[in-house]
């Protein structure tokens, strides 16, 4: 689990975490979506990860599966 406590933020998808350094970082996919077999392929190699229903303006974009760190994309003013 992430040791960070602070908020991250990028203006777009980092290609490795940068708290562990890891690979890929996961999108965070709200809602209800479709399970399938694209999903679940997406889910297993760590591309996805699934945030819940309940979507709110300020949720986090990224995850990392291996420490947990969640990002946030930096808004533009």
């Amino acid at each position: 689990m992430s040791n960070t406590s602070t908020r991250v933020e990028r203006a777009q998808k980092p290609r490795k975490c940068p708290e562990c350094g890891q690979a890929p970082l996961a999108s965070i996919l709200y809602g209800m979506p479709a399970f399938n077999k694209e999903l679940e392929r997406k889910m297993n190699e760590g591309r996805i990860t699934l945030g819940g229903c309940c979507i709110r303006d300020d949720d986090p974009a990224w995850e990392c599966t291996h420490c947990g760190l969640k990002i946030f994309r930096r808004q533009v003013q």
